[in-house]
């Protein structure tokens, strides 16, 4: 059982996020790639991509190994969607909705879920998911899912970071580190 838990805490990051933060020396081997239209940064590592799509009160972020072509499709990397006002546009406030979307991750067709974490911290509540997603016509993910709620402004950050199976150990070693120093003002 020790052993167990062990793995699972191996598994997801540990102390996730940081908020209001001053940004010091990005770790080593990645720089910081700011995230201007929501007041935040992460880390992004050295010969990644970053691109941004949307308009302001609902913007995509995405840092991936892989240059993002026409469809928006990657292999391996994060995307971080950002939804301002979220009551106005679900009908919910920021951490009912999160919710409501954490609930069904992992439960899809060809998909299996292989764990679930909940906390709060200040204004956020965070749900975290970890799924494998086999479609029958592509090969295997570990898809990581993470919805930070800010019960304060009412601001949903949505962050996946993804994988294909076969490049999923050597792949989360970065994604985790990514998630871990991700700085927000949750002011905002």
């Amino acid at each position: 059982m020790l052993r167990l838990l062990f793995l699972l805490l191996l598994a997801l990051p540990a102390a996730a996020q940081k908020y209001n933060t001053a940004l010091g020396t990005a770790p080593a081997g990645f720089r910081w790639q700011a995230l201007p239209d929501v007041k935040a940064a992460m880390p992004l590592p050295e010969g990644w991509y970053y691109k941004a799509e949307g308009q302001k009160g609902a913007t995509t972020f995405y840092l991936t190994q892989d240059e993002i072509g026409e469809s928006g499709e990657f292999q391996t990397g994060a995307s971080l969607n950002v939804v301002r006002k979220v009551k106005a546009k679900t009908g919910r406030q920021a951490p009912a909705y999160a919710e409501l979307l954490m609930m069904r991750t992992g439960f899809g067709q060809g998909q299996q879920q292989l764990e679930k974490t909940s906390t709060a911290d200040g204004p956020f509540y965070k749900l975290a998911v970890r799924y494998r997603d086999a479609p029958s016509e592509a090969e295997p993910r570990v898809v990581y899912q993470m919805a930070l709620a800010n019960a304060k402004t009412d601001t949903l950050y949505l962050l996946t970071f993804e994988s294909p199976e076969k490049n999923w150990a050597e792949a989360w070693k970065l994604g985790e580190q990514m998630i871990k120093e991700l700085v927000l003002d949750a002011r905002l």
